[in-house]
């Protein structure tokens, strides 16, 4: 009987030990997994930023390399406002009085739309505070408008 109390506490002593030992192997993978999944976050955050970088070079080379294209589609729109300009002051000099008023007005509304020309060419070559899809359109929109006029 004797044998039998000592061979159950005997027992009871060994299922403890391997129960607590089981947690505390179980606590430390689970520690481990833990540290492996803040890592792998790290990890991936660190690749979201750099992504985000590389996104926002990608789109500012972009932006610059379109106002570059818009700059010089404003010059030659320049030009060829200026050579229009030039037409309706060489008719004035040639017309009746009735269509010289005509060309008077035409001329007019050029040189206006000639300031406008120069102001966003301005705009382009400076630090823009506008939002450059809306600049763009609006741009493209006026550009469009000065080109059925001249037609």
């Amino acid at each position: 009987m004797k044998k039998k109390i000592i061979l159950a506490y005997a027992l009871i002593a060994i299922g403890t030990l391997s129960l607590s030992s089981c947690s505390r192997e179980e606590k430390r993978d689970a520690a481990d997994a833990a540290q492996n999944a803040q890592d792998d976050v790290a990890t991936a955050a660190d690749n979201v930023a750099s992504d985000i970088k590389d996104g926002v070079n990608q789109t500012a080379e972009d932006i610059k390399r379109e106002k570059d294209e818009m700059a010089v589609r404003l010059e030659d729109q320049r030009k060829e406002l200026k050579r229009e300009i030039e037409e309706a002051e060489a008719k004035i000099k040639t017309a009746s009085a009735k269509e010289k008023d005509r060309w008077e007005e035409r001329r007019e509304k050029l040189k206006g739309e000639l300031n406008d020309i120069d102001d966003s060419i301005k705009e382009i070559r400076s630090d823009m505070k506008q939002d450059w899809k809306d600049f763009k359109k609006k741009l493209n929109q006026k550009i469009d408008d000065i080109q059925k006029d001249i037609e």
